[in-house]
């Protein structure tokens, strides 16, 4: 504590880059999600307003302070919870996962609901979710989660070329909060994401701590991962997996007239899960991106998450410095 309260006498944000590049975090990243709207490259020598910068970096970051600005103490983030690894990856940096985790307990902290507790039977969910919806996709996932308590996020914000991972479960308090960080778009994979990650909860994989997906695999040969697949597919298509086993199917119009077939008898199914399920068992998941792009040119499913939970959180619960750290992080 001592070499840190000396060195603020003569602090530079020379010395905090250094500090916090060979700890991960690229320059041009700080600079342009970490420093504060009113920072000048005219204070760069200054110790005092460097030493002010220096918690809007921690803050907006989830970076102990003093460890910053320690020149014995290496990098630490405020991290609390104890992690289970679904698919671990030793390739998952401390960088991706301080991060994921920080604008979790954020979230959370700007949630006002009380946690619901869910039931651990996939028909009764449905059955939960289609009392207020018509149809079980992304929209009204993410809308059943935040009346449960359950607040959802979309954030791939992360420095580049940092290994990410496709969704995570983490527990504040007694509130359970997911994030997806997958880069792509379309809301039918988002959908089945989602699905995966209430699948966890629902059947009791994680009660607090942190569970992190690295790659949701449809031929996982882990228990859970297996049990929150046939969750997320039971959820998403009723008794309509591999439907269209026995079509011969040649063009996107063919899949797209054969997919509404399917939720023209059962409008609880969005289209966008039978085609995606039909390139999963077809084995041309490429061809079904296609057609769902072809469908719905512009879809964007990340937008949709992350504008409900605008709506939901309380943004007085949160100083200036991480409003607009969330804006700028969200997209919102």
């Amino acid at each position: 504590m001592t070499n840190t309260l000396t060195m603020t006498n003569n602090l530079t944000m020379k010395y905090i880059y250094n500090k916090i590049s060979k700890n991960g975090f690229p320059l041009s990243y700080v600079k342009e999600n970490a420093l504060p709207s009113w920072w000048d490259e005219e204070l760069d020598n200054k110790s005092m307003a460097v030493l002010e910068c220096s918690g809007y970096i921690a803050s907006r970051f989830g970076i102990d302070l003093e460890s910053l600005l320690s020149k014995d103490e290496p990098l630490r983030f405020n991290l609390r919870y104890d992690t289970k690894f679904l698919q671990r990856s030793d390739n998952i940096s401390n960088v991706v996962y301080g991060l994921a985790s920080h604008i979790a307990s954020i979230v959370a902290y700007g949630n006002e609901i009380d946690f619901a507790s869910l039931p651990n039977n996939v028909d009764e969910i449905r059955k939960e979710i289609l009392v207020n919806h018509k149809t079980i996709n992304l929209a009204s996932l993410v809308d059943y989660c935040w009346h449960k308590g359950i607040p959802v996020v979309h954030f791939n914000r992360f420095p580049k070329n940092k290994n990410k991972f496709d969704g995570m479960i983490q527990w504040h308090l007694k509130s359970p909060v997911i994030v997806i960080c997958v880069d792509y778009k379309d809301s039918a994979q988002l959908a089945f994401t989602l699905a995966h990650e209430l699948g966890h909860l629902a059947l009791g994989h994680l009660t607090q701590g942190f569970l992190m997906d690295k790659k949701i695999k449809f031929d996982s040969d882990d228990r859970e991962e297996i049990e929150a697949n046939d969750f997320a597919i039971k959820l998403l298509l009723d008794n309509c997996d591999n439907c269209l086993e026995h079509k011969k199917i040649y063009n996107n119009q063919q899949l797209i007239e054969y997919s509404q077939e399917i939720v023209s008898k059962n409008p609880t199914i969005d289209i966008s899960s039978v085609i995606l399920n039909y390139g999963w068992h077809s084995k041309n998941w490429d061809f079904a991106i296609e057609t769902l792009n072809s469908l719905y040119p512009d879809d964007n499913g990340q937008i949709l998450i992350n504008e409900y939970l605008a709506n939901q959180l309380n943004w007085d619960n949160f100083d200036d410095n991480i409003y607009e750290y969330l804006e700028k992080a969200l997209g919102v």
